[in-house]
């Protein structure tokens, strides 16, 4: 077990590191969807008025700018009225730098004309939504309260809105779907013409109803199937996949994410959000009484050297571009491969790890297949 740090307040965290990326979290949903496990609470006015001076309150202890994204996300970001809305972006916008990028979760149901228009016009250039599924059955067993027609709308009005970097989610693996929900699902996606996809095999959890009902995750020769699907697809669509859950057109990576999957520092601000600040990792607590009164972090932990390469292996092979030898190099003061080169040798004849232009790729069966790869380049060390 790594550390513990003595962290139990803002004021000892520490002042301007150099980090570029902020995570922002809204916990407020207009209902609470069957599978969410995130940290969220249904909407009233009166708190969410007093949840975001607090929010700001946070931000502004952590004397942030010049930062290069930031996120928004939820709970629901557009379940805030159209003034907390507009006073959030606001907030936010002058934290970021000139061409940065700055996201928003939006959900089809909530994200009102007016509400995409006063995003637009306070700095907002990403929109994320989440769609989940076209299917009417889907959509009610997921308790979510829009229709195909809806999202057809709310992407329409968001483009209306000059919105061009749109991502939208979808869900898979879902209780009683089948092969046809999920082919209609992707075309359907493809054909609201955006330029980002996100695609989430569905994870059980245990407090969640659908967990408290007793559904059971896909098996993974199942998941694996459906996935397949998924990427063939969207690549005969014109998307790449650049991570193992996100396909993109060209010039349109999120940027945000990347930070994540780089394993690059970021602050995160909210209830229950987490954040990775001077090779710290934290976590602020979920209880939304101790959030007011200003017992924010409740969790943290100095990251080891040897917790750095993990995060590093596991971030890193998610993604299609993968790492460089002279990135290991630069983090680790050694070579990848005379560290690991019986479990490199391995890895390659099974055709799980790929290696071309000084660079390291987990192949299309090793991304399927990342908990081994993982598990074989550091269960000795």
């Amino acid at each position: 077990m790594p550390p513990k740090s003595k962290w139990n307040n803002l004021d000892q965290m520490p002042r301007n590191p150099k980090i570029k990326s902020l995570y922002v979290h809204i916990p407020f949903c207009a209902h609470l969807c069957h599978y969410c496990d995130f940290t969220k609470m249904l909407y009233r006015l009166e708190e969410a008025d007093r949840y975001l001076q607090r929010l700001f309150f946070e931000i502004d202890s952590y004397h942030i700018q010049d930062l290069e994204t930031i996120y928004v996300g939820g709970g629901t970001p557009t379940s805030l009225n159209p003034n907390q809305l507009k006073s959030l972006i606001e907030k936010l916008s002058p934290l970021l730098k000139d061409g940065g990028e700055f996201s928003v979760e939006a959900n089809i149901e909530n994200a009102s004309q007016e509400k995409l228009r006063i995003l637009k016009q306070h700095g907002v250039n990403r929109l994320s939504f989440g769609v989940q599924s076209f299917q009417p059955r889907l959509l009610r067993h997921m308790n979510r309260l829009h229709d195909e027609d809806q999202t057809n709308i709310a992407i329409s009005q968001a483009k209306e809105c000059g919105f061009t970097n749109i991502s939208v989610d979808l869900i898979y693996d879902l209780p009683t779907q089948n092969d046809a929900d999920l082919i209609d699902d992707i075309q359907k996606a493809i054909a609201l013409d955006v330029p980002h996809i996100s695609t989430y095999s569905l994870s059980i959890h245990h407090a969640t109803v659908y967990g408290i009902r007793g559904y059971l995750e896909a098996d993974s020769d199942e998941s694996r199937r459906h996935y397949d699907i998924i990427l063939s697809m969207l690549r005969a669509a014109g998307y790449t996949r650049y991570e193992v859950s996100n396909f993109t057109k060209p010039g349109y990576m999120g940027r945000h994410n990347l930070t994540y999957w780089n394993n690059e520092q970021y602050y995160g601000v909210g209830l229950g959000a987490s954040g990775y600040v001077k090779n710290r990792r934290y976590t602020n607590t979920k209880n939304f009484r101790k959030y007011l009164e200003g017992s924010t972090i409740s969790e943290q932990e100095e990251v080891t050297i040897t917790d750095q390469e993990t995060y590093f292996l596991m971030l890193k092979l998610r993604l299609q571009q993968g790492f460089s030898d002279s990135e290991y190099r630069h983090m680790f003061k050694q070579s990848f491969t005379a560290k690991y080169p019986q479990e490199i040798n391995l890895l390659l004849q099974r055709g799980l790890l790929h290696h071309r232009k000084n660079r390291w790729y987990a192949t299309d069966e090793g991304l399927m297949l990342l908990d081994q790869v993982l598990l074989t380049l550091l269960k000795e060390h």
